[in-house]
């Protein structure tokens, strides 16, 4: 429900002008960002396993994150920038194009990390360790984790621009339970898409526990 402080009503959770679905995309970007810096340092400590796991579970939750900015750019369409016109032209724009830019190439670039994990790895004495053209994975999973960076300070700068520093253009009006049925649908893939990763987990852990 819309919470109304003075003549501004608020349909998200963070306090600003945004709505749920705006909220909840930059929010869950941020989670999954996290997500992934915490698989970097696994595999910075040399911890494969682990790496591998948190790696896999990160791919899910960008997933997602996908579906969830699909389904706001879907359901609150595009918003407007409210400010100035020299500040949309000159910085707006070219930061939501470098956003549309770098989180592209994070979505790609995860989906071709994860893979090439698979194909350069194997298990050996319990752990998982890379045996084919480390250096190429470990490449790709910077410019991987890099582009991320810029994608949740491009997407924080939007935010703050649409609905922070300045007014959108046309305020979003949605809210938690006008958004119920797409929120079920992510959901049920965030629940069944972890569900069968840590299927996988556990088989492989049992394979490998057996002498």
């Amino acid at each position: 429900m819309a919470l109304e402080r003075g003549r501004r009503i608020m349909h998200g959770f963070l306090g600003t002008k945004a709505d749920f679905w705006w909220d909840l995309t930059v929010t869950s970007e941020t989670v999954v960002f996290s997500f992934l810096g915490l698989g970097g340092f696994f595999g910075r400590k040399h911890r494969g396993t682990l790496h591998h796991n948190t790696m896999l579970i990160s791919a899910v939750l960008v997933a997602a994150w996908f579906l969830m900015y699909l389904a706001q750019q879907y359901i609150v369409g595009i918003i407007g920038f409210g400010g100035p016109d020299f500040v949309k032209y000159l910085v707006y724009y070219p930061v939501i194009i470098f956003h549309s830019l770098v989180s592209t190439a994070a979505l790609v670039l995860t989906g071709i990390v994860v893979f090439n994990g698979f194909i350069s790895s194997t298990v050996e004495s319990g752990q998982r360790v890379l045996v084919k053209n480390p250096l190429v994975h470990r490449r790709l999973g910077w410019v991987t984790l890099i582009c991320f960076i810029f994608s949740v300070i491009t997407a924080y700068s939007v935010y703050a621009m649409l609905f922070i520093i300045y007014n959108p253009a046309r305020t979003p009006s949605y809210g938690f339970r006008s958004s119920i049925g797409a929120l079920s649908g992510i959901g049920s893939f965030l629940i069944l898409a972890l569900m069968a990763v840590l299927y996988y987990i556990s088989r492989v852990r049992n394979r490998n526990a057996v002498p």
